[in-house]
């Protein structure tokens, strides 16, 4: 990967690496602080053959000798014919096997030099037990260099070190602890987040789409449940904005010759594509065009749920099964309108036993037709194009398609399944709506948000939740364009903000 690509790992699962990494931490806190201390003491024995016991021509490999008995003598250290006369000096409550595991002795590589060290609990025991050994060892070398000879020993072992005890502990190395803990946690975390990565088949963002435009990103929105329209979210909001860009991205996918009708769906339920569909239909109302949104999901309807009509009010289904005269006037009476916008909508009407014949009948075709002649968008709410074939039968009658998908929930097989779908049927796919956008995503924060929404949630925050206006002061033309209760919080803005610059005034004087 990247080094962007690794940055967007850590960001995006930033919460999992700081959990491990801080769980690697406090391991290391724990094991600092319940290992006992323990404390190491050193001494350096020479190895030597006396001139006395040899001939002149010999002492060219004297050293050489030395050499040679060094390799041997190292495992002498730790036998108990060195240890247990030790253990009987210094009253120790030991065996040699126990004693031996504290002791390890080394003869560093061409040298006649052997490394005593001698870990324990207690400093001064440390250097006792160091000390205590090498003289000790001097003896059994002796003894065991004399044995059935009867002259003077040919090798000499002299303590050139002695032992002193330590003034802090070996272990634990409590900043090598924290280091390794906090590069053990992190990485842990890295790995757990790669691992995520690679078993996660989920569209998060634009590289997941396998070449399908991108229309837009809609971010995640705690208010979303309780307020889903954008007409409830305020004109400034980042959700609000979000919908004008893909209004914008719709109009000009075709300069020439903008798509009129728009199906709306998704590869399986609660993706969002109602409220993508609604909001774009209340956006586009908003800029003035004509439009007409169709409620098609015949099988559960949620449109009346949303803008607060009933759902038993006579719609499509009644025209088409013949309950009503399929003609301009009859249509007409049938369209209902939305309060703040002037959005003509066509309710599904009552749940039928047939859905599927319904709207792939002749009559529907008709609909669609005298439709296109009255509004310049007809905006068509359908089901999710997987478990019903009803999403595909409408698609072939419009323009072309949008798929919204759930950012980080939908399966990338369930999209390429769904757009499959859409082209199996000789229909076109407009693009995506990348729905559910966490804040915290990456591509969300430096991509979606980075220039419309974001510029204008700095600027228009104040205005779009309190009405207070001290980074934004609305042109006349704004103002001109606000509905009633957006000019009643520019208002009570402007009255907070000429208030806030009295009682500064006040203070200064």
């Amino acid at each position: 990967m990247e080094l962007l690509q690794y940055w967007r790992l850590i960001v995006q699962n930033r919460l999992i690496i700081i959990a491990t990494t801080v769980l690697g931490i406090l391991a290391a806190l724990i094991v600092n602080f319940t290992t006992t201390p323990t404390y190491q003491s050193e001494a350096e024995i020479f190895v030597s053959t006396p001139a006395s016991t040899l001939d002149i021509s010999a002492l060219a490999t004297g050293g050489s000798f030395s050499q040679q008995r060094v390799k041997s003598y190292a495992q002498i250290v730790n036998s108990p014919l060195t240890l247990e006369p030790v253990i009987q000096q210094l009253e120790l409550k030991t065996t040699p096997e126990e004693l031996s595991q504290a002791i390890v002795a080394s003869a560093p590589l061409d040298t006649v030099l052997i490394k005593l060290t001698v870990t324990d609990i207690d400093p001064q025991r440390a250097s006792d037990i160091a000390n205590a050994v090498a003289d000790q060892f001097a003896l059994t070398v002796s003894e065991l260099e004399l044995h059935g000879i009867g002259v003077d020993s040919p090798v000499k072992v002299s303590t050139v070190k002695r032992a002193i005890p330590a003034n802090a502990p070996s272990a634990p190395k409590k900043s090598i602890n924290f280091a390794l803990g906090l590069l053990l946690g992190f990485g842990a975390g890295i790995g757990i987040a790669s691992l995520r990565k690679l078993l996660d088949n989920t569209v998060k963002n634009e590289d997941d789409l396998d070449g399908t435009p991108l229309l837009a990103a809609i971010g995640f929105d705690n208010m979303a449940d309780e307020k889903p329209l954008i007409t409830q979210a305020g004109r400034y909001a980042a959700r609000t904005e979000s919908f004008r860009t893909l209004r914008t991205n719709l109009q000009f996918l075709n300069p020439d010759a903008h798509p009129q009708v728009i199906t709306f769906t998704s590869a399986l339920p609660g993706e969002g594509k109602t409220t993508s569909a609604l909001n774009l239909a209340l956006s586009l109302a908003q800029a003035g065009a004509k439009t007409v949104l169709i409620e098609t999901d015949l099988r559960r309807p949620k449109i009346p749920i949303y803008l607060e009509m009933s759902a038993m009010d006579p719609g499509i289904t009644e025209l088409i099964s013949g309950q009503k005269q399929l003609n301009a006037t009859s249509l007409k009476s049938l369209l209902q309108t939305e309060s703040k916008t002037g959005l003509k909508v066509l309710l599904s009407g009552k749940v039928p036993p047939n859905p599927s014949e319904l709207l792939g009948s002749q009559k529907f075709d008709q609909v669609i037709e005298l439709l296109r002649k009255q509004f310049e968008y007809v905006i068509i709410d359908c089901p999710p194009l997987l478990p019903v074939t009803d999403a595909a039968i409408v698609a072939t009658k419009s323009d072309g398609t949008v798929l919204v998908i759930h950012a980080g929930i939908t399966k990338r097989p369930h999209f390429i399944g769904a757009r499959d779908a859409i082209h199996s049927v000789g229909s076109k796919v407009l693009g995506v709506v990348l729905n559910k956008i966490p804040e915290t995503s990456l591509e969300y924060e430096y991509g979606y948000r980075y220039g419309y929404p974001k510029y204008y949630g700095s600027h228009y925050k104040p205005y779009a939740t309190k009405g207070e206006f001290n980074n934004y002061a609305p042109s006349p033309e704004d103002i001109s364009r606000m509905d009633f209760d957006e000019k009643f919080e520019h208002i009570k803005g402007q009255k907070f903000k000429d208030e806030l610059k009295r009682q500064e005034k006040k203070r200064n004087q």
